[in-house]
């Protein structure tokens, strides 16, 4: 990587408030982005809970700050003052020629990045994983807290009021948005997410892909039922239950055998032609999607870049999905429902298994939807992203050391 400013070799930090031993579709997303930027011959410094995980990985910097103890139930690792941890920070830069910071997250860590970068005027990038934010409306008394916790959490004043959805909604997007209006650029997994920043006062959001997996073409299955694999979280926001409706009414009106799902990432209780294979390892995901002829997504208004389908076109195969938004974002990739429900996929399994010619054309959608999203195209975007964060950064007054441009003092941590 070039300094962005011209100053030769440097280095970029990308940094990330969850454990990456977690393997949720941000960290996910976070760890690919390493070793593929790192790949590219990068020097990549990561700053993360768990960020050992990338130990020995060749051009690769792993820093673990100190966990002080685990949110329960979010599974949130809390590390400590954002000042602290911005020293920390500039300390690293100085060390390794740091030229930007890429946060992936929106909280101690993330406010520790904008810190540092509103000093020493260093472009600041921001990936937002989830704008989309979900709980239960039942939760929606605890908005105040929610707004509380994240202030206190991370010192930044409260952003503008999001009111588009539940107010437990709201606060969580808030979260989201306390972050995203102060970096240089907002890095968007989907134009549609994209959209939706700029829509509550993100002008600098911009669409950009997660980074694919080296292709790792495979033919699918040549004969035997038409095979699919549902692998998620076992959410509500998920919708698991509209794929397994889906397959009981595929086998009511064509009988038994025709479709057979394969579910990773949890258990029900025993349904005709479906096969639930709990909690899996990735490698375990992998091998499941090379077995089937299609991976199925059925959130509705949640997912932003799901990157099972992103593993799915590496691998040829196409994605149907019961969301508008997805279905759009993919295009030639992707196969979606006239509506969004278990009818409406029943209809498009149906139609598959009649003829799989439409199968077959969006496969040949998805792998050259992840062929465009190799680790050298995703760098050169990123370094053009960069640049722009860059051209920001230089822009704004650069502040002494002492202040925190933006910031509340918040007060120490026992």
């Amino acid at each position: 990587m070039t300094d962005p400013a011209g100053r030769g070799a440097a280095a970029v930090m990308l940094v990330c408030d969850y454990s990456l031993r977690y393997l949720g579709g941000a960290q996910t997303a976070f760890v690919r982005q390493a070793r593929s930027l790192a790949d590219q011959g990068w020097t990549v410094v990561v700053v993360a809970p768990d960020a050992d995980v990338l130990a020995g990985t060749a051009n690769v910097i792993p820093v673990s700050p100190h966990v002080r103890w685990t949110l329960p139930g979010l599974d949130l690792p809390i590390l400590g003052r954002r000042d602290g941890l911005a020293a920390t920070l500039g300390e690293l830069i100085d060390r390794h020629g740091v030229a930007a910071m890429v946060v992936h997250s929106e909280f101690a860590l993330a406010a520790a990045v904008l810190a540092v970068g509103a000093r020493r005027a260093v472009p600041v990038l921001h990936t937002v994983h989830t704008f989309f934010w979900r709980a239960p409306v039942l939760l929606s008394p605890l908005a105040p807290v929610v707004r509380w916790f994240h202030r206190r959490l991370t010192g930044l004043p409260s952003a503008p009021r999001y009111t588009g959805s539940t107010p437990i909604d709201n606060a969580l997007r808030g979260m989201t948005l306390r972050v995203a209006l102060r970096a240089d650029v907002v890095l968007s997994p989907s134009a549609h997410q994209a959209q939706a920043l700029r829509d509550a006062g993100v002008a600098q959001a911009r669409a950009f892909s997660n980074v694919a997996e080296p292709m790792q073409l495979t033919d699918p299955p040549a004969a035997g039922p038409l095979t699919l694999l549902w692998a998620a979280r076992f959410a509500p926001e998920k919708r698991v239950d509209v794929a397994l409706d889906a397959i009981r009414i595929v086998g009511e009106r064509l009988g038994p055998g025709r479709v057979h799902l394969h579910v990773a990432g949890g258990t029900r209780k025993p349904q005709p032609d479906v096969t639930f294979h709990g909690a899996v390892s990735a490698d375990r995901v992998a091998a499941l999607i090379a077995d089937s002829h299609a991976v199925l997504i059925t959130s509705l208004g949640f997912d932003n870049q799901p990157m099972i389908a992103l593993e799915a076109f590496t691998r040829g195969r196409p994605v149907l999905v019961s969301d508008p938004a997805l279905a759009t974002e993919f295009g030639a990739a992707a196969l979606g429902t006239v509506t969004p429900d278990a009818a409406g996929l029943a209809e498009v399994l149906i139609a598959a298994i009649a003829d799989d010619a439409t199968l077959r054309a969006a496969g040949a959608g998805a792998v050259a939807y992840a062929q465009a999203r190799q680790s050298a195209e995703h760098a050169a975007a990123l370094k053009r992203a960069i640049t722009d964060a860059a051209a920001r950064a230089s822009a704004r007054p650069k502040l002494p050391s002492h202040s925190s441009r933006g910031f509340t003092p918040i007060p120490p941590t026992p």
